[in-house]
């Protein structure tokens, strides 16, 4: 009878410690990519990176990065299911006449994908974001 009591509260305890760690798991992919912090953290991680890609530079010669920065911030923010408001243009009207070629774009994806790995955001997050970002594709290519 004492092990059967004792077996009652190890499997009692156990789903209590799982129920609480499945609560404290957050629930939105911004969450996920530690929110406001997070955020502007892998977007200065990426900026930190392109400004160092000398293929890329040109196609920001005329970008006031500040602006630049807090739109990425804002857009990654409202893609990831984030509380926040994009206040910058389409991604096709940011993108007209720059002619971003295949090649560029991967450039900045895998600039992206660098800094999410610096922030140590794991493999399936990294997919999730890619996967809201991949359908923008369109937009961005050769205008």
């Amino acid at each position: 009878m004492i092990n059967i009591v004792k077996h009652h509260i190890v499997v009692i305890s156990a789903v209590l410690l799982l129920s609480a760690a499945c609560a404290s798991q957050p629930t939105t992919l911004y969450q996920q990519l530690g929110g406001d912090k997070g955020v502007s953290m892998i977007t200065d991680d990426f900026l930190a990176n392109l400004s160092q890609d000398n293929r890329m530079l040109f196609h920001f010669e005329q970008t006031d990065i500040q602006i630049f920065r807090q739109r990425l911030i804002d857009h990654l923010c409202v893609v990831s299911d984030g509380e926040c408001v994009y206040e910058g243009a389409s991604m096709f009207d940011a993108h007209i006449g720059l002619h971003i070629t295949q090649a560029d774009f991967d450039a900045v994806v895998g600039h992206l994908i660098e800094a999410l790995k610096q922030q140590h955001i794991p493999l399936a997050t990294r997919n999730a974001l890619l996967a809201k970002l991949a359908p923008m594709y369109p937009e961005i290519i050769e205008h």
